[in-house]
């Protein structure tokens, strides 16, 4: 998916369109999806998918939308991703299997059986892709890729150089393409479609 047509929803969305919050929605969703997946624990994603934190962040995002007072698009992400890194914070403080509530799912979308099954086995794929990369891979994907963080504060984050986080984001992103598809090497373009809704 082209991340250009998530970023023209934000803004219609803010309004009140309720269509362009549809689609932003459905947009955001891969992305936390291969977020939360990231970002959790063994032993938290032996108790909850990260669809199931995906879909309390989209309901979260959903009901939030007409207090949001960000000016652009990079506050927008921000406080997609603040609300995320919450969400999977209360998890670790107060998830019980006893206490566990059934997450109550809400279709943002008429998409059908068939292909809402076809895209979660694809995003299964690159949550496993992206699980397998080294640590540096993984965590300069999900702060350029995932949270839009610009290079000098990923740079900042990571104890880096600019130049060394190019570098290692551009290899990183090989590395996924070729983890994708390996029978592709560098012409792939899976991995980085799905990777970059």
């Amino acid at each position: 998916m082209d991340l250009s047509r998530t970023r023209a929803l934000i803004r219609p969305a803010l309004q009140g369109d309720q269509s362009a919050t549809g689609a932003l929605l459905e947009r955001l969703r891969t992305r936390l999806v291969v977020w939360a997946a990231g970002r959790m624990s063994p032993a938290l994603r032996a108790k909850v998918e990260a669809e199931d934190v995906a879909q309390e962040v989209l309901l979260a995002i959903h009901k939030g939308l007409p207090a949001f007072e960000g000016g652009d698009e990079r506050a927008f992400f921000g406080w997609v991703f603040r609300i995320a890194e919450n969400r999977i914070r209360d998890l670790v403080s107060h998830f019980g299997a006893q206490k566990r509530q059934p997450v109550l799912r809400t279709s943002f979308s008429q998409t059908s059986p068939s292909m809402a099954a076809a895209r979660k086995e694809e995003l299964a794929r690159v949550v496993a892709a992206i699980e397998a990369l080294p640590e540096d891979y993984r965590t300069v994907i999900r702060l350029r890729r995932i949270e839009h963080r610009e290079v000098a504060e990923v740079a900042d984050l990571m104890g880096r150089s600019a130049n060394a986080v190019r570098v290692l984001y551009c290899r990183a992103i090989k590395a996924l393409k070729e983890a994708m598809d390996p029978g592709a090497g560098a012409g792939a373009s899976t991995g980085a479609g799905v990777a970059a809704t």
